[in-house]
């Protein structure tokens, strides 16, 4: 259950910042800044002439500065490729609801050895002659729904099953979107 109740307060924390996250322009060019303004530095870092070099060496200790300047090219691969990755025309996704449903299915999945799937599959404990045509899956995600996650109108199944087949097929749908799974079982 803490695995549920940490996705939420992480959904909470995103919705809180909304505004930081949700235009995927502005989002984009200060990824392309940091992976520009790391490179650079790395790039005069190497650059330094020999004296500075060794005047530099008298403070710091040499392979802290080579440790330095791998990590400054390594910050600016990453950020470059997560500016890439971004969606870069139409509508914003809810990103913190589209993070949140991928926590929650790799929780599932870990949990229960099958993969997510928001209909079908559900038992049929209620009185009533109606087939029950929401999973178990959907019923983790009504549960664990977070505080700040409106009660009505959000989890529609056309939507939780769009993305989980965007979660399944990480070469599709978006480009360079893969999804990281914390092991568990395959789908």
């Amino acid at each position: 259950m803490n695995a549920l109740s940490e996705a939420g307060t992480r959904y909470d924390r995103y919705t809180a910042r909304r505004n930081d996250w949700i235009r995927y322009g502005p989002r984009r060019s200060r990824l392309e800044s940091v992976a520009k303004l790391a490179n650079d530095l790395a790039s005069v870092l190497c650059q330094l002439d020999i004296l500075s070099l060794d005047d530099l060496a008298l403070r710091i200790d040499p392979k802290k500065v080579e440790a330095l300047v791998g990590s400054l090219l390594f910050l600016s691969k990453e950020s470059e490729d997560l500016a890439m990755e971004m969606q870069d025309k139409g509508k914003p996704r809810e990103l913190a609801e589209e993070r949140w449903i991928f926590e929650i299915a790799d929780i599932y999945e870990n949990a229960f050895g099958q993969p997510a799937s928001v209909s079908g599959s559900g038992s049929d404990d209620d009185d009533d002659d109606l087939p029950n045509r929401r999973g178990k899956f959907y019923r983790l995600l009504e549960v664990s729904r977070p505080a700040s996650f409106p009660r009505h109108g959000k989890l529609s199944l056309r939507q939780i099953d769009r993305m989980l087949k965007r979660r399944r097929k990480p070469n599709e749908g978006i480009p360079g979107i893969t999804v990281e799974r914390s092991g568990g079982a395959e789908p």
